[in-house]
C-alpha cells in the first residue's frame, strides 16, 4: 500500500455490492490488523480493537516498566 498510513481504526469499500475491509493501525507500536467481510467487520468494530489493544500495547508495556 502507498501513501500516508493514518493511525486508528478505519473502514473501506462500504458501498453495495462492495467487501467492506476494516483496517486497525496502532501509532505507538505499529501493531497493524485487517479484516474483511460483513459480519467480520461489523463484529470488529463492535469489538473496539483501539480499546482491546490498549491493554496488549508493547509501548504501554514499556512505559510502564520505566515509570
Amino acid at each position: 500500500m502507498t501513501g500516508p498510513w493514518l493511525s486508528g481504526l478505519h473502514v473501506h469499500r462500504t458501498q453495495r455490492g462492495q467487501t467492506p475491509i476494516a483496517d486497525f493501525l496502532c501509532a505507538r507500536c505499529g501493531h497493524h490488523e485487517r479484516v474483511t467481510g460483513r459480519r467480520r467487520v461489523e463484529d470488529f468494530v463492535r469489538a473496539n480493537p483501539r480499546i482491546d489493544h490498549r491493554a496488549a500495547c508493547p509501548a504501554n508495556q514499556q512505559g510502564a516498566q520505566a515509570a
